[in-house]
């Protein structure tokens, strides 16, 4: 990532909050994408510490599964 970072001329810690924001669970892809991410939850929210898996995800947020 360091590669990356100094390519783009970025922090090492910027682009890590974007690699994990391309491992989102997909309900919360789509809320970003259709403008309907809670009001208490903001990108730089998901995007630092992110869960690993997508249900540990959607807790953290208190999103509603659309399952």
């Amino acid at each position: 990532m360091r590669e990356i970072a100094a390519w783009e001329g970025v922090d090492n810690s910027y682009v890590s909050r974007m690699v994990n924001l391309t491992m989102l669970a997909p309900d919360i892809v789509a809320a970003i994408l259709d403008d309907a991410l809670p009001n208490h939850i903001t990108l730089f929210d998901l995007a630092v510490d992110t869960p690993v898996l997508w249900e540990e995800q959607m807790e953290r947020g208190r999103f509603a599964s659309s399952k």
